[in-house]
């Protein structure tokens, strides 16, 4: 079972954070983040030690490679809830390899980082409208995504492994004057500024913006916005439920799941995307267009594409948990 943390001298117990046990992260990183069978939890210290910023851009991408973003969980389960305990977290994730959603994913990783000695906080942020299909709409809608906020000699670095295929791939350092532009996916571009947002009254307030372009898109477009204030575990539970419960929030009817991929020999360098949008899944190679691999017809179909194209693997009571949903395929029709 996953430890507290234990607290700086004069701290409240309040600011007790979950870590996981050496046994834990041994696993994760055998199982999952290890390029090569020789490769061990103390390699992956080894190389904190020595490079703690390249140490973590490896570590983040080789997350992103092997834990999905999606909401499986809403769809293909009894109890159709999620919960951002942290052992039940490792179990989803890295026992089960079912993924998980923004909040579930950086909970998960910024418990890894911490359980590996980095300095951090979390943080909430709002997501851009942009992303609803209005690629040109300048508002933000309210708190809906985690970000991980990772302090390296004296300087911050953003870091999500929960943004789907608009992902940043590695840290970005948090910078007033910034205009620096990251590539992330392939035919994709990211960049960090602060800026006033559309949705508020007041204009003098700025936030920290994540934009992204690619080529059917070169216009840059909000991602999402946060401010520079730790958020604590009570506040994401609260943003969590509604998330994850509120009939008007699209993740409780659209099924959805994105993996990056990464080349086969060094796990280093990103090399395209699968997503299963409802009941197709397209893949993404470099700078390609997508190619539909699949688009199933029934619930089987989609169980088996699950597996074959992300590694999910669904025990029968999760696999019969979509009947009766608005994301089931029908018989007489796929869901969309």
């Amino acid at each position: 079972m996953g430890e507290d943390t234990a607290p700086a001298p004069g701290a409240h117990r309040s600011s007790l954070r979950p870590t996981y046990t050496r046994e834990q992260l041994s696993t994760y990183v055998s199982k999952h983040i290890a390029p090569s069978p020789a490769y061990t939890l103390e390699t992956l210290e080894s190389e904190i030690q020595a490079d703690p910023l390249g140490a973590l851009g490896r570590l983040q991408l080789r997350q992103l490679a092997f834990n999905p973003w999606g909401n499986l969980a809403l769809h293909y389960s009894w109890h159709r809830g999620l919960t951002l305990d942290s052992d039940a977290l490792y179990h989803k994730i890295v026992e089960r390899g079912l993924g998980g959603y923004c909040m579930e994913n950086n909970a998960f990783f910024s418990t890894i980082l911490r359980s590996l000695g980095y300095q951090l906080y979390v943080t909430g942020a709002r997501i851009s409208l942009a992303l609803d299909g209005e690629k040109d709409d300048p508002g933000f809608a309210g708190w809906q995504h985690e970000v991980i906020i990772v302090t390296i000699n004296g300087k911050k670095f953003l870091v999500d492994v929960g943004f789907g295929s608009t992902n940043p791939l590695f840290p970005i350092p948090i910078e007033h004057s910034s205009t620096k532009v990251y590539e992330t996916v392939p035919g994709a571009e990211l960049r960090f500024v602060q800026r006033p947002i559309a949705s508020n009254t007041d204009q003098s307030q700025r936030m920290w913006v994540l934009e992204s372009r690619n080529k059917s898109h070169p216009q840059w477009s909000g991602c999402y916005c946060f401010a520079d204030l730790e958020w604590l575990p009570s506040d994401f539970e609260i943003i969590n439920y509604r998330t994850s419960r509120d009939p008007k929030s699209w993740f409780t009817h659209r099924l959805v799941l994105v993996k990056v991929l990464v080349d086969d020999e060094t796990r280093s360098k990103a090399t395209g995307t699968v997503i299963l949008t409802g009941n197709k899944i397209e893949r993404r190679i470099g700078e390609g267009d997508k190619e539909v691999v699949l688009e199933a017809k029934t619930e089987k179909e989609r169980v088996e594409g699950l597996k074959k194209w992300f590694g999910v693997v669904l025990s029968p009571d999760e696999e019969r948990g979509i009947r009766g949903t608005a994301a089931e395929i029908q018989k007489h029709g796929p869901s969309v």
